[in-house]
């Protein structure tokens, strides 16, 4: 999602490779990023998630093309600490949804977070921000809509690792009050381990995952001092190449639970399994028909930028 780990050249690789927690295994031969869910070797369902970026890229992002590609489902940037990009996440966030959910997709939302500098303040920010990020949904989630995510990765704030913890668990505390949803928690793994306290309240929070890996195969790399194989939600590459992306690239992730489950989580029964092409576990279930769908790709015009995705935040 953030951009500003990514540059261009050898230093950038590296500054990357150690930014998401790639560790070297021994005996294994190093791969490219993956491209794909195949190039990777996973079946789980799968998922993308989208910004800004997906409108500045060399074509249009159509939510139709990623579903015949196999998406289930996209997570939408909705929200950000800062107010301009704030109210370009919800420019972009209200009209994605829409395209998504005629294309068949279950629909999720992240916020990427910003918390103060200001140690008195980490409670009042937190809750304030959570806040903030609740009402750009619409507050209480309806069906179809996955949880919010907090989406905490930035070096912009001087917080220790207890109070940055302690900004987190309340911001995710205060949202799933507002939004009757568990919002899921997303970060990279350094940012994990040298950022926060393993904390089994932060823990209790499904993860999702960042973890690009040149020596990654079917799972996530553990993540020190947190329950071993914990992501719910795996973002495996940031340079996904599909038709109907908009972007050159494309974040690509998998639910690493069964099809029942991610229903569940937005706020659905198995029943639906059908509409969203959901596989499920259970074979006792009647799923309902699956509506017809006739919807454009998104269309609007682009916002103007100066820079490149790689050298800016999501």
């Amino acid at each position: 999602m953030n951009r500003t780990v990514l540059a261009v050249g050898a230093a950038g690789l590296c500054a990357a490779v150690a930014a998401v927690g790639i560790q070297p295994v021994l005996g294994y031969k190093p791969k490219p990023k993956a491209t794909s869910w195949k190039h990777q070797g996973l079946s789980d369902i799968r998922g993308v998630d989208v910004s800004r970026w997906q409108h500045i890229g060399p074509g249009v992002l159509d939510f139709r093309k990623l579903q015949r590609s196999g998406v289930r489902f996209a997570i939408i940037k909705s929200g950000d600490t800062s107010g301009s990009a704030h109210a370009e996440a919800g420019y972009w966030y209200g009209r994605d949804k829409v395209a998504a959910r005629r294309a068949g997709l279950l629909v999720g939302a992240y916020y990427y977070a910003t918390p103060t500098s200001n140690r008195s303040r980490v409670v009042a920010d937190a809750k304030a921000q959570a806040r903030k990020a609740s009402a750009r949904v619409g507050g209480r989630l309806q069906p179809g809509h996955l949880p919010l995510a907090l989406d905490l990765e930035t070096e912009n704030t001087r917080l220790g690792r207890a109070d940055l913890t302690r900004w987190a668990t309340t911001w995710l505390r205060v949202v799933e009050k507002r939004t009757g949803r568990t919002p899921w928690f997303y970060s990279y793994t350094r940012y994990m381990e040298r950022r926060l306290l393993p904390d089994p309240e932060l823990h209790a929070y499904p993860l999702w995952h960042a973890n690009w890996g040149l020596f990654l195969k079917q799972r996530p790399m553990q993540i020190r001092g947190w329950p071993r194989d914990h992501a719910r939600i795996w973002q495996f590459t940031d340079s996904g190449r599909l038709p109907g992306s908009g972007s050159r690239a494309l974040d690509l992730n998998v639910y690493r639970g069964t099809g029942e489950e991610l229903l569940a989580e937005a706020g659905l029964g198995p029943e639906a399994a059908q509409r969203y092409d959901i596989p499920l576990n259970r074979q006792d279930v009647k799923p309902s028909p699956k509506p017809s769908t006739s919807v454009s790709p998104t269309m609007s015009p682009s916002p103007s930028v100066s820079s490149s995705p790689a050298q800016s935040p999501a």
